[in-house]
């Protein structure tokens, strides 16, 4: 299945509605592991970054499929920074159909991203800082082709610009077990 299709189907396996780019990349790169989305990701800020994904995402938008919103903080003296924004995405009723559609031509695809969001939603509640953690440390570890042990895996982190702290490696980890991935 390509990004386009996928990011639908993801959306859809969240229940129609996805907050943060952050989240779709990451639940993108756990897609593409068992093959169900064809997506090429780099070491990112944030963890595996797909510029494929991302791409959809913009056009899908353009396209009338999803929908995006921007959130903002609330009031003025919240805790969140002046320029944060976090944006949300929702499959719109043309979106919709044509998941309809995706459903029956990659029932197998379809199946395994449903799966995947489903234990990424009840075992994380779909955190894009959970989710980011458990790609750093599945990036990682499929970098070097080998199981490590936790330090190891902070200072390889370190030479990809990310700072991970054993409490963030042992929820990755949790997650990656969930998803039978470690």
């Amino acid at each position: 299945m390509d990004e386009f299709d996928g990011v639908l189907v993801m959306l859809k396996a969240a229940g129609g509605r996805i907050p943060g780019r952050t989240a779709i990349q990451k639940l993108g790169y756990f897609s593409t592991i068992p093959g169900a989305i064809g997506a090429h990701y780099r070491p990112h800020y944030y963890g595996p970054y797909s510029a494929d994904i991302a791409g959809a995402i913009q056009a899908l938008v353009s396209y009338g499929f999803i929908e995006e919103r921007v959130e903002t903080p609330v009031a003025p003296g919240s805790a969140a920074a002046p320029d944060w924004k976090r944006y949300t995405y929702s499959l719109t009723a043309d979106g919709e159909r044509l998941v309809q559609r995706l459903e029956k031509e990659h029932a197998l695809e379809f199946r395994e991203i449903e799966e995947i969001v489903s234990i990424c939603r009840d075992t994380a509640n779909l955190d894009s800082k959970t989710l980011s953690w458990a790609a750093k440390v599945h990036y990682i570890q499929t970098l070097e082709q080998r199981d490590l042990s936790h330090d190891e895996i902070r200072e390889i982190a370190r030479t990809l610009n990310w700072d991970l702290t054993e409490d963030q490696i042992n929820r990755g980890v949790n997650l990656l077990t969930s998803l039978h991935l470690s």
